[in-house]
């Protein structure tokens, strides 16, 4: 029996659609999820709730997608989260009062299935640009902490000693007060496990130091799950402890006269990254949303200092404040890393944040500090200018230069892309390009397109040769090959969560001919959301085999669907 979703949409909802199964699948589990989508007229809030189950057994664990997109299918917002014990899901988003007003389609996907709908949107306020966040009580956070209980430093009658001069504030934070914030807020609610520092005052340019007795307490209270964020004019900076290397966390939260020092910088117009900046997005035809801002760590110990660069594996996040931006619907918002050896703009993974009241931040997040400069840019190819199952999400990897076409104006959807080629992709999309790394692949050149990102790649687990010493850089890629480098590449961010393999492939076309060394990534794969029906579909009518060669279309769609996955877009 296969598979039923029912939609049922209510409240400000202007269309509804009740979907039957999913064609041309059999042999599937009975299993059935049942989504309400709504609109709330006053406050914008979509809501999709549902439950998941097979044979009337629920599926806790299994992951739901959430994606709404504009009548140009665009991609606004898309959410990902695991249905819990009961194999129950919801989702709740509220749309910016400043979002156009017109048609959008919200589609909810669990393992391969997907369904949609549509509904109407009247935006009640319009905003021209962002608008700035209020000082008080302390700043807002919520695009990194949303609903998190925090243990919050605001002010000198709290704790911090602030001096500001020339653009500058200095803000040192007092380590008893500090200590007992913690201490307090934990013992009201255990699950606690962030320390906010919120600069007040409207200075570019931040400086926060952080005792390193505040450290010892943070660890103490909270456990190896807590954070320290600390919010200024610019830019937010969400830095879980555990990204610390062990032997300097434990050298600042022990060591004599400790600290980690925290920048936050607002980089001038007339500074001479800032203009190496704005020529590269000339070149790149970016609309630059605000000025370049810089993330830094210092730790300080028994007489060292250490700028921190690199979180080896560990994924940090940023946020820069858009406050008096141009609020532009036309592309897609983003951030570009620029490389601190050579300094090359990179793409990194971020997501626009804006909330109903009109403010907007862009959320960054990447396993190391520098310098980020925020975007907005719209890049389509006449190829994929038509609708077609993947072109939103091909558009939108363009617009944030994570792929480029074969020209200026074709993107070649059916050509085959290489081993190298996708390799590259995949290293670039997670943010990792700036890593350093070696291999023994005796066909990787030095000084070539590819020789940077397939050593990295190498160094880092994410990809294999067919030997120690060879990689097949021009071969093409196959399916499965690309599947399990995006495993791989889900499992460098993120714990791989459990697969029930042959449940999961049971329904599978064609599973027969998948490699035994591949099973394992295909059914993460299609647990994920990384494959969806529609591939299976192409699978059965279009000849579609794992081990045959995927297409520049296949990996960008899921490349896409990997990030979206990890929420890093």
């Amino acid at each position: 029996m296969n598979r039923t979703t029912h939609v049922l949409l209510t409240g400000a909802l202007t269309a509804g659609l009740l979907l039957g199964s999913v064609p041309g699948i059999s042999q599937v589990p009975s299993a059935y999820a049942q989504t309400t989508l709504s609109v709330t007229a006053d406050t914008n809030t979509i809501v999709a709730e549902g439950g998941y189950s097979s044979d009337g057994e629920a599926l806790g664990g299994v992951p739901a997608f959430l994606t709404v997109a504009d009548s140009q299918n665009r991609i606004i917002h898309a959410d990902q989260l695991k249905t819990d014990t009961a194999g129950r899901y919801r989702f709740e988003w509220t749309m910016a009062n400043d979002a156009p007003t017109g048609t959008y389609s919200v589609k909810v996907r669990i393992e391969g299935e997907e369904r949609a709908s549509t509904f109407s949107f009247t935006n009640s306020r319009t905003f021209d640009t962002f608008l700035p966040v209020a000082l008080s009580p302390y700043r807002f956070t919520g695009e990194l902490n949303a609903g998190q209980s925090q243990a919050v430093l605001y002010d000198k009658d709290n704790g911090l000693t602030i001096s500001s001069a020339q653009g500058r504030s200095n803000v040192d934070v007092n380590l008893y007060t500090a200590q007992n914030a913690v201490r307090s807020a934990y013992s009201s609610d255990s699950s606690t496990n962030y320390l906010t520092i919120s600069v007040p005052t409207r200075d570019l340019d931040a400086v926060v130091t952080v005792p390193g007795g505040v450290i010892r307490q943070m660890l103490t209270s909270y456990g190896e799950d807590a954070h320290l964020l600390v919010a200024a004019e610019a830019g937010s900076y969400d830095l879980p402890l555990a990204a610390l290397e062990p032997s300097i966390l434990t050298g600042v939260k022990e060591g004599a006269n400790s600290d980690l020092t925290f920048s936050i910088r607002r980089l001038a117009a007339n500074d001479a990254i800032s203009y190496s900046i704005n020529s590269q997005l000339n070149t790149l035809k970016a609309t630059r949303v605000a000025s370049p801002t810089e993330f830094a760590v210092t730790a300080h110990y028994n007489g060292q200092s250490i700028p921190i660069r690199d979180y080896g594996r560990n994924y940090v996040r940023y946020s820069i404040d858009l406050a008096g931006s141009k609020a532009n619907h036309g592309g897609s918002y983003s951030a570009l890393f620029r490389h601190p050896v050579n300094g090359e703009l990179m793409t990194t993974p971020s997501a626009l944040y804006q909330d109903y009241s009109g403010r907007g931040k862009l959320v960054i997040s990447r396993p190391g500090n520098g310098i980020y400069a925020p975007i907005n840019a719209f890049r389509t190819f006449d190829d994929i200018n038509t609708p077609n199952r993947s072109y939103r999400e091909l558009e939108l990897l363009a617009s944030r230069y994570v792929i480029r076409g074969r020209s200026e104006t074709m993107f070649d959807l059916k050509g085959k892309i290489t081993r190298a080629e996708f390799a590259t992709l995949m290293i670039r999309a997670l943010g990792l390009a700036d890593k350093q790394g070696t291999s023994r692949f005796g066909d990787i050149p030095a000084a070539t397109w590819y020789t940077d990102t397939v050593n990295i790649g190498a160094s880092l687990g994410l990809i294999n040769g067919y030997s120690s010493y060879a990689f097949g850089p021009h071969d093409n890629i196959s399916r499965e090959q690309m599947v399990t480098l995006l495993a791989r590449g889900l499992q460098y961010v993120t714990e791989r969560p459990y697969v029930d393999t042959v449940r999961v492939l049971g329904p599978v076309p064609k599973r027969d001919e998948i490699s035994t060394w591949a099973r394992d990534d295909m059914a993460l794969a299609i647990q994920t959301g990384i494959l969806v029906a529609s591939d299976f579909q192409d699978f059965m009518w279009a000849g579609y085999t794992p081990q045959a060669d995927a297409t520049r279309e296949e990996a960008g769609e899921m490349l896409y669907r990997l990030l979206a996955y990890l929420k890093l877009i």
